[in-house]
Parts: C-alpha cells; sequence; structure tokens
C-alpha cells in the first residue's frame, strides 16, 4: 500500500476500512497482508480476529484511563490497570 500516515489512528482507520473491509460492503478480507509477519495470509475466522491482530502492527492505542489518561493497545490491559 503506498499510504503513509504520520497518526496511528488514521493508519489503524485506514487499514480496518480499506485493507480488512467490511462483509456488507464486499471486501472482507481476514487475512494478515503485513510484510514479515509470521501470520501472514493465515485466514482468521471473524473480522474481530483479524482487526485485534492487526493491532499488534501499529502503534494505535485506542483505550485510555479516565483518570491518569494513560493509553493502552488492548482494551483487558487498561481493565487490568
Amino acid at each position: 500500500c503506498p499510504h503513509i500516515f504520520s497518526d496511528p489512528d488514521e493508519l489503524f482507520a485506514h487499514i480496518s476500512e480499506d485493507h480488512i473491509g467490511r462483509k456488507e460492503f464486499g471486501n472482507l478480507c481476514l487475512s494478515c497482508k503485513w510484510l514479515g509477519c509470521p501470520r501472514h495470509s493465515r485466514v482468521l475466522t471473524k473480522r474481530d480476529n483479524i482487526v485485534s491482530h492487526v493491532r499488534s502492527h501499529v502503534p494505535h492505542r485506542a483505550s485510555k484511563c479516565k483518570d491518569c489518561h494513560k493509553e493502552f493497545k488492548w482494551p483487558q490491559d487498561l481493565k487490568k490497570h
């Protein structure tokens, strides 16, 4: 993909919508295409699973603590915090 993003949120949104896609739009892809990924081309069973996996490649931190504002990549890490 030739797109370059300086904002991790924009990168994650781009990957989620344009590369993973959605079933209702007929462009759903359930395999990781990230170059060098050991799971490259392995097909996952659900969109949520591939979205979660792609998070491991992107510095996107979607979960934020309301008290101290620390950001976490995984929702379960925020819960533990």
